[in-house]
């Protein structure tokens, strides 16, 4: 999106792919924060009868993949509250949560804990970005 903005010198999709990428970062702050202070093992870690799909790596809580999902989801939600954006969005962020826990690597609580968390960061995102564009010394023509 930053790209695209930049060479059709379109101004509002360039703060949407700015919001999208503030929304990753609070997104990863708080994924990786809460991840190693509770520190919760992995399913299969701790049901041997679980079999591994995949590689986990690092603590379980909460799904890094399902809140990286969810802030894309929501964030696209936010800047373009149509249904054929909001639908698929949610849609394909669900598959990424379900994915998690059928390749053994999340409980549901580390799922729905990481739709939590990705769509709160996107939700504050949002909210922040609309803050600032409300102080017209930020507002400003980019050429």
């Amino acid at each position: 999106m930053g790209i695209i903005s930049l060479i059709k010198d379109d101004d509002k999709l360039f703060v949407n792919a700015c919001q999208q990428i503030a929304a990753d970062a609070i997104n990863l702050g708080f994924t990786m924060g809460l991840k190693y202070s509770i520190n919760r093992k992995r399913p299969f870690e701790t049901y041997p009868d679980i079999i591994k799909k995949s590689d986990g790596g690092g603590p379980s809580f909460p799904s890094g993949h399902t809140s990286g999902a969810f802030a894309t989801a929501t964030t696209l939600s936010l800047q373009y509250p149509k249904w054929y954006v909001i639908v698929p969005s949610y849609l394909w962020a669900g598959t990424v949560g379900y994915s998690r826990m059928h390749l053994g690597v999340h409980y549901p609580s580390d799922v729905a804990g990481g739709i939590l968390v990705g769509a709160g960061s996107a939700l504050l995102s949002y909210k922040v970005n609309k803050w600032l564009n409300n102080y017209s010394f930020l507002k400003h023509e980019r050429h």
